[in-house]
């Protein structure tokens, strides 16, 4: 991301803050100030950070935002967010809901405008067929979409939704995209050239809670090396790394019942719906810096065949994961975390930040978070891959003149709101303080927030199936080799290498024309 994430956190934790009474509804000042603005240095504050938008008059106008309300994963995954977007209909007591209730409030009362918020429940892959028959229609009812990357992607390729970063598609232009309230390394990854068709940032909290994390199992920690600490401490010295994964989930293995076999009665060190396929593993490949796509002078992407060092050896790394005696495969995402939550496992993967709202992850004594392990020693930092279905923003191309000019207004202000006390609150309150069982998961947190990664290569390897626009040569030598059981990203690579290379010209084709 642009702005340094990890900066900004570390200084919010030198806030003190405390949990918010469920009851009386309280919390510190800075939190009190932030939710109800009564602070007389807040409001100061406040006049400074929106002066620019105060005199902004949208006419009493209303502005309907399509939100989803859709689990992730069919269900399987993380709450929605949803409540982080429309909030609740009056304030709760809860900090962060109350948070959202008063940002909404004080946008619509400073912007003159009426936020209408809808519930939208689709699946992923429902999403570009609805706004492709609102748009062919046109209907043009919905002002803005916050919806799944993936679907949104797909609206954005197809012609269906309005280029952010061209001013003369808005009257008056109020988006400041190279602001630190948006990821804008993040939205250009999910682009080729200038065009803009996808906006995130804080606001957009899903982008953050979708980011995949290692759940972690300290008590096993415990009993294998004497240390609830030790895998904290191994990502502090910068020990964290794949074949040092690999060595301890072989360890952690422990044959339960005597009868010299694995099987469901076993303790493991890792579970992960990999039964039966090799791709779920893209969670740790993708989050290292092996890069199979490098960009020109000009920012355009190519296939850069130098990249098969690094296939080959992260290959060999995640096959010896696959084949370890401590490798549990599952079916779904939902039986490895119960298997996990079961206490039969150190490690459980394809989870996310988000996930840790659930009750079984919250009632679980001894849970703790990290970051994907580095593929080795060269790496400089933890890298986090976010999700391809979290929920972001995009606006159809059936919003024009008034309408596009209000919607750059209300996202820009609500997104300078959410930077500034949103993250605070969902992160510093309820995410470290609630739900995290140790000060070292906030340390944790922190790492993996900062190590959220340009997605490029994930955007488009993978959901769009046979349509990929990378001919998936970023991972299927990866997979192929696991599956194999032998490096055989070599051949892999050059069988898909023409086809990546023409699927991404059409790609580059797709963005730069006018």
């Amino acid at each position: 991301m642009k702005r340094n994430v990890l900066a900004m956190l570390l200084a919010a934790l030198m806030v003190t803050s405390a949990l918010v009474s469920c009851g009386g509804g309280e919390t510190t000042t800075e939190t009190t100030s932030t939710v109800q603005g009564e602070q007389a240095g807040t409001e100061t504050a406040e006049e400074d950070l929106f002066a620019a938008y105060r005199s902004i008059d949208l006419g009493g106008r209303t502005v309907n935002i399509s939100v989803s309300s859709n689990i992730s994963e069919n269900g399987g995954g993380m709450p929605t967010s949803y409540p982080y977007i429309a909030g609740p209909d009056e304030m709760t007591g809860e900090s962060v809901q109350d948070s959202v209730f008063q940002r909404n409030m004080e946008v619509e009362e400073m912007l003159n405008v009426k936020l209408e918020h809808e519930a939208l429940d689709l699946n992923f892959d429902q999403v570009r067929p609805h706004i492709e028959s609102l748009v062919m229609s046109g209907d043009a009812a919905v002002d803005y979409y916050v919806n799944d990357q993936l679907g949104l992607l797909n609206c954005g390729l197809k012609g269906y939704l309005l280029n952010l970063a061209d001013k003369s598609n808005f009257g008056e232009y109020y988006f400041d995209l190279d602001s630190d309230v948006y990821y804008s390394e993040y939205m250009q990854q999910l682009s080729v050239g200038d065009k803009r068709f996808i906006i995130t940032g804080d606001y957009f909290i899903d982008t953050m809670r979708a980011a995949h994390v290692l759940y972690l199992n300290k008590n096993i920690v415990t009993e294998l090396y004497g240390d609830s600490d030790y895998v904290y401490n191994l990502v502090l010295d910068g020990g964290w790394t794949m074949s040092k994964m690999n060595e301890m989930i072989t360890e952690a293995y422990q044959d339960t019942n005597g009868d010299g076999t694995p099987d469901d009665t076993d303790r493991y060190g890792l579970t992960g719906h990999s039964k039966g396929w090799a791709y779920p593993y893209y969670a740790f490949h993708y989050s290292t810096d092996c890069k199979v796509v490098s960009f020109d002078d000009k920012g355009l992407p190519y296939i850069n065949e130098s990249s098969q060092e690094g296939l080959s050896k992260m290959a060999e790394l995640l096959i010896a994961t696959d084949t370890s005696i401590g490798m549990y495969r599952t079916s779904t995402v939902a039986d490895s975390l119960k298997k996990f939550v079961d206490g039969q496992a150190m490690l459980t993967f394809f989870q996310k930040v988000g996930d840790m709202e659930q009750a079984s992850i919250r009632d679980f004594d001894g849970m703790g978070v990290i970051p994907y392990p580095k593929m080795d020693d060269s790496q400089e930092m933890h890298r986090t891959l976010v999700h391809d279905t979290a929920e972001m923003g995009a606006v159809p191309v059936t919003t024009v003149g008034e309408a596009a000019t209000a919607v750059s207004a209300v996202i820009q202000v609500l997104s300078t709101h959410a930077h500034e006390y949103l993250l605070e609150g969902y992160y510093e309150v309820a995410l470290k303080s609630k739900y995290a069982q140790d000060a070292y998961t906030a340390q944790m947190l922190d790492i993996v927030v900062a190590g959220i990664s340009a997605p490029f290569e994930f955007a488009y390897e993978l959901g769009f199936g046979s349509d990929s626009f990378l001919k998936t040569i970023t991972f299927q030598p990866i997979a192929d080799s696991i599956t194999k059981g032998t490096d055989v990203t070599a051949s892999t690579f050059a069988t898909l290498l023409p086809g990546a290379q023409t699927r991404l010209q059409e790609l580059i084709d797709i963005y730069t024309a006018n």
